[in-house]
């Protein structure tokens, strides 16, 4: 038991460290300039966010508008880092005081017509993706003393894990694009007006809403409280940050919520069929809850480390001490190994070693002398620490990097033909906003670890809570979610991995027909196969939730844009990805969205299929803000096996309220509810 609490405190010493260096490295989100110094007169005037938080996923709006001091007509272009699994689906420009939504093209012809009304000198604007690495937004005009206002909305869907759900607003630029942070400055700053709006609906009960680092400036309320046959109650909050003398766009901002220790595991379907003579969308949210044995035996630990030349100065020596802060706190039986990498990759503490007094001593001297240069081998890294395992030890290996594979074998095929050579489970710690988020959660993924992000802004202790309450548990693996019968199709993730202590599964599927359907959850835990069960009815027509079905088409273009990633381009892959993109009004690697007017849009050919889908939403979005958070658990009913019980027994989601964090986490809520404001 001692054995596992140092390596408790090694993680949590060591993210803590981490997260100070890389933190450091964050550009921000704004207006891209010319560094040549020929800066233009474009500038944020106010920047709005509203965000809603409802049956499992959230809608974030971003409401700008773009000034000009000069005597010239100009282009601004913003930037914003990607959201992790956002659909862009809405991009909205003012022409002649009416808002225009934008209609999704092919990527090269979307360019080609936004060019072409450039050159006419015509209102337009374009969004584009870059990669993982960030969503760009063309405008033009920004007449000459004048302003344009413009606005983008992205849907996601949220994970609660340990019954924390968390919801991130990225501003903060990684600073992973060597040749854009070359050619581009950004201008963070917004000159009046800057909001940032949060409604947070909840069917089950909610204890504790935060906001780290601005739990002194967030006006935090809870506004509904609705009584629910089955949960005991709705619940709902509002959270407001306003300032009206301007702000910088430099920071992320991260929401934290709680729900109830007594919140039950849980199955839960949210359904979108628009008439019974299509096909329906769903997505279903499995909150599992089941016998994970707690590990005990000793464990050794591969950190790999990047010192690539982003590192040097201070950040290298922050680096040295955390590294030896965490080796301090071990216990001797653990072994630990160090490599880090930068060009190749080096065996800094000389194969394992155990944590005694000695070899602490003798490491810290070396550590002291640690120097950042060269590229980032991420290849080289990963494969050392690879080589030279323990057969007879329980391994697990930690990768912290802030930054992309720019040296040696940089396809993700690379790197899953090394990993597939072992059974070590990979933990993927990714720093700030642009990283290579799907290299480094595919990797987790296939050697059944996990992937985190983590924010310069996350409440730390919190996100190192959320790490223990897993690594120090059994898993769920070789999970799979099953639908028997022939209504259910295109299920996506295809393949879900691994769930560790508290995470929930989060699937999107299509069905035909309607009425009652099997679901079945299998895993193994420790090699035995278990599986737990219910039903689930099919509506005919359900139409509140018309935006699950861009959430589902774009779980279909992550999976086919991750066999790109592995195989390379294929012409079906890339047909899937714009058919789907332009169907469902999404901006992908193929696809990009243009606005233009009505006149022009009519005279293009180019059909309004968006501005539809966009007018079915905001119905159902207007229909819902008025109504309380509806349930949709779909285990707790007289048709399944285990009756009001639910799948999973009755049993509790996993969380922080009990077992061995509790304690821990009610001093920190103690310790933030000291410092909300409430009104």
């Amino acid at each position: 038991m001692e054995t596992t609490k140092q390596a408790t405190r090694l993680i949590a010493i060591m993210l803590l460290a981490l997260l100070m260096i890389l933190g450091a490295r964050a550009r921000a989100a704004g207006l891209l300039k010319p560094t040549n110094g020929d800066a233009s007169d474009v500038f944020i005037k106010s920047h709005r966010v509203n965000v809603v938080i409802n049956n499992g996923f959230a809608k974030t709006e971003v409401d700008q508008v773009f000034g000009n001091n000069s005597d010239i007509d100009l282009e601004a272009i913003y930037t914003f880092p990607i959201p992790k699994q956002a659909s862009l689906s809405e991009v909205s420009l003012w022409i002649d005081d009416q808002e225009v939504v934008g209609e999704v093209l092919e990527k090269k012809k979307a360019r080609e017509v936004y060019e072409d009304q450039v050159s006419k000198g015509n209102d337009t604007a374009i969004a584009e993706k870059n990669d993982y690495m960030t969503f760009d937004v063309a405008v033009y005009p920004v007449r000459a003393g004048g302003e344009t206002r413009i606005r983008l909305v992205y849907y996601q869907p949220l994970e609660i894990d340990s019954n924390v759900g968390r919801y991130l607003y990225p501003l903060a630029e990684g600073g992973v694009d060597d040749e854009r942070i070359a050619f581009w400055s950004v201008d963070d700053v917004v000159h009046e007006t800057f909001s940032f709006d949060l409604t947070l609906k909840s069917a089950f009960p909610v204890k504790d809403v935060r906001l780290p680092g601005y739990m002194d400036k967030a006006l935090i309320e809870q506004t509904q409280q609705a009584a629910e046959e089955q949960t005991g109650q709705s619940d709902e909050y509002h959270v407001r940050l306003e300032s009206a003398e301007g702000d910088a766009l430099t920071r992320d901002i991260v929401v934290y919520y709680r729900l109830a220790d007594d919140v039950p595991a849980r199955v839960e379907v949210v359904p979108y069929r628009a008439d019974k003579n299509t096909d329906g969308t769903f997505m279903v949210v499995v909150t599992p809850a089941a016998d994970l044995q707690r590990i005990t035996e000793g464990v050794d630990w591969v950190f790999v480390l990047d010192k690539s030349g982003s590192m040097s100065g201070g950040k290298i020596a922050t680096l040295a001490d955390g590294v030896s802060r965490a080796i301090g706190k071990m216990s001797p039986e653990d072994r630990f190994r160090i490599i880090t990498f930068n060009n190749g990759a080096q065996d800094f503490s000389g194969g394992y070693q155990n944590a005694t007094p000695a070899n602490v001593q003798s490491i810290l001297g070396k550590l002291s002398k640690l120097k950042a240069d060269g590229g980032t081998n991420l290849f080289a890294g990963v494969s050392k620490a690879y080589n030279g395992l323990d057969d007879d030890r329980t391994t697990n290996i930690l990768l912290v990097t802030d930054g992309v594979a720019n040296v040696g074998p940089t396809q993700h095929s690379d790197f899953l033909k090394l990993l597939r050579q072992y059974d070590i489970r990979l933990f993927t710690f990714v720093i700030g906003n642009s990283a290579n988020q799907p290299l480094m959660e595919r990797l987790a993924k296939d050697s059944n670890g996990f992937a985190m992000n983590i924010s310069d802004s996350d409440d730390i202790v919190g996100r190192i809570l959320q790490i223990k309450n897993k690594v120090l548990y059994e898993s769920l693996h070789d999970v799979e979610l099953k639908f028997h019968g022939e209504r259910v199709k295109q299920l996506t993730p295809a393949n879900p991995g691994s769930l560790y202590q508290g995470q929930q599964l989060v699937m999107f599927g299509r069905y035909a027909g309607s009425g009652p359907v099997k679901v079945e959850l299998k895993a193994k835990i420790s090699g035995q196969q278990h599986s737990w069960d219910c039903q689930v009815d099919f509506p005919e027509v359900d139409t509140d939730n018309p935006e699950i079905e861009r959430l589902w088409a774009l779980s279909m273009i992550e999976e086919a844009m991750q066999e790109i990633r592995e195989y390379g381009e294929k012409t079906s892959l890339q047909k899937t990805i714009m058919d789907l993109g332009t169907e469902y009004s999404l901006v992908t690697d193929y696809t990009s969205m243009v606005v233009l007017s009505e006149e022009q849009m009519e005279e293009a050919g180019i059909q309004r299929r968006n501005a539809n889908r966009v007018n079915r939403e905001r119905k159902a979005q207007q229909a819902r803000q008025h109504q309380p958070a509806k349930n949709y658990r779909v285990d707790q009913n007289k048709q399944n096996p285990s009756g009001n019980k639910g799948a999973f027994d009755g049993r509790r989601s996993p969380g922080f309220g009990t077992g061995p964090v509790g304690p821990l986490f009610v001093g920190l809520a103690v310790w933030l509810n000291r410092r909300k404001r409430k009104q």
